[in-house]
């Protein structure tokens, strides 16, 4: 059993980067509640400070540093804030859990998630709180033998989203069990992500908004894939929907060789030149839905909205819009048509004159606004780019212009999550040239030079 301590650190513990809930309908997985993703980040950091072995909570002291190092962020002068700030609001935040009791009766508890967050008064060179989890929390976070919730906290890493942190632990739990696809309610999606009716009130919303950004955020940044969700209709209205998912390899969980090669090219494809070329999942994901939903709207009598996505996967939207608009415009003139699908489909392989763009504005209009969205996004990761590139000429001239600087750079590179990185076979200048390692070398920069990155990071701002 662990000593019992009043205070831990995370020197105490080592490297430790697992986070274990209780999982389950009663558990804190699918608990309801909403945390932004600072408070997350304060949480998981908590929970990975958690011996197995435990009986009883203390206090924990979190660095500022810990969790930079934890989920790989940069650092800056308002990262101590932004986490004294998240730990604070957690002292107000609760989780409600619905649960029937030994006497029968089902029940709603509301738990808080911690009793307090201490902060040093007046020291300005201070980077570290303590936070205490509230005792309700011990049956959920304490002494867990079955049905719980185990992860590698950094896997999250790249998550920007509370809800794809939401759907990220409550579908990796499903896969922990051995499942590859799980059916979830609209209601009790919604439910647990604390989305009330007036928050994204039409399913299309909520779709896009919530469901398809955490899609493509999972499959974008974490060791899950989201292969297909397929959605399940009640008199026309959406009701439930199934995530079919898989593992997929990130450089975090590889150890080979083959594993350099991976994060090297998904750093560099990030940082490529041609990004303008390049459409987003998230946005192609947008721009589908947008022109599935207008075009099913004027046939929705006739055939599913399944029936129109499989026409736009295989036939270009004008074609498709084309034999819908003539089909249409057939019925109103009176012909008689008994398979009104099945004549759309042969007058999509047909070849039609073209619908005037005044027919049908608002498809043009959604394809018009998925486009900007396209291009907003691409416009932020270009913006992003030459930050990084202005970065990297400035980390780099620092570098040659301090021998002194040389070693104590290697040793945090060779440190820490992205360590397996460092290739000791080339030089460090080699090493800092790489993509993969910008992180660790701008972070070890930082740590020589405080303030080296204000001036451009304020410009950008």
């Amino acid at each position: 059993m662990t000593k019992e301590t009043t205070l831990r650190r995370r020197s105490d513990i080592g490297e430790r980067t697992i986070a274990r809930m209780k999982a389950g309908r009663n558990g804190i997985v699918e608990a309801t509640y909403r945390m932004d993703v600072v408070e997350f980040r304060v949480f998981f950091t908590m929970l990975t400070m958690i011996s197995p072995d435990d009986v009883t909570f203390c206090e924990y002291e979190l660095r500022v540093a810990d969790i930079i190092r934890l989920f790989s962020l940069s650092r800056d002068g308002r990262s101590y804030e932004s986490i004294k700030d998240a730990a604070e609001r957690l002292v107000n935040k609760t989780m409600v859990i619905y649960h029937t009791k030994e006497d029968g009766n089902r029940y709603r508890t509301v738990i808080p998630f911690l009793t307090s967050a201490s902060s040093q008064v007046g020291n300005t060179k201070s980077e570290s709180i303590r936070v205490t989890f509230h005792p309700e929390l011990k049956p959920y976070l304490l002494q867990l033998r079955s049905e719980y919730l185990e992860f590698d906290v950094r896997n999250l890493s790249g998550v920007h989203s509370q809800f794809s942190i939401r759907l990220y632990m409550m579908l990796r739990h499903q896969m922990n069990l051995k499942k590859t696809s799980i059916r979830y309610t609209v209601e009790r999606l919604r439910d647990v992500f604390e989305i009330g009716e007036k928050e994204y009130p039409l399913y299309g919303n909520f779709k896009q908004k919530v469901l398809l950004r955490a899609c493509n955020d999972l499959n974008a940044s974490t060791n899950i894939r989201i292969n297909q969700m397929i959605e399940e209709r009640s008199n026309r209205k959406v009701a439930a929907v199934i995530f079919h998912m898989s593992s997929q390899a990130l450089p975090l969980l590889q150890t080979d060789s083959q594993s350099k090669k991976i994060a090297n090219e998904r750093a560099e494809s990030t940082l490529s030149a041609n990004n303008e070329q390049q459409s987003t999942p998230l946005a192609s994901a947008l721009a589908t839905e947008y022109v599935v939903d207008q075009l099913h709207s004027s046939i929705a009598n006739y055939v599913g909205r399944e029936t129109v996505k499989n026409w736009l996967q295989k036939s270009p939207v004008d074609q498709v819009r084309n034999a819908i608009h003539y089909t249409l415009k057939q019925l109103k003139q009176g012909s008689v048509i008994k398979n009104v699908g099945g004549y759309i489909q042969k007058m999509i392989n047909t070849h039609l004159p073209a619908v005037p763009d005044n027919k049908n504005p608002t498809v043009d209009t959604t394809i018009q606004i998925a486009k900007l969205k396209a291009d907003e996004q691409q416009a932020t990761e270009a913006k992003l780019k030459a930050l990084t590139e202005t970065k990297h000429k400035i980390a780099f001239q620092l570098l040659k212009d301090h021998p002194e600087w040389h070693e104590p750079v290697q040793q945090h590179m060779q440190s820490g999550l992205f360590g397996r990185f460092y290739d000791k076979t080339l030089s460090l200048f080699d090493n800092v040239r790489s993509p993969v390692m910008y992180g660790p070398f701008f972070q070890s920069i930082e740590r020589l030079s405080p303030l080296v990155f204000n001036d451009i990071e304020k410009d950008e701002e």
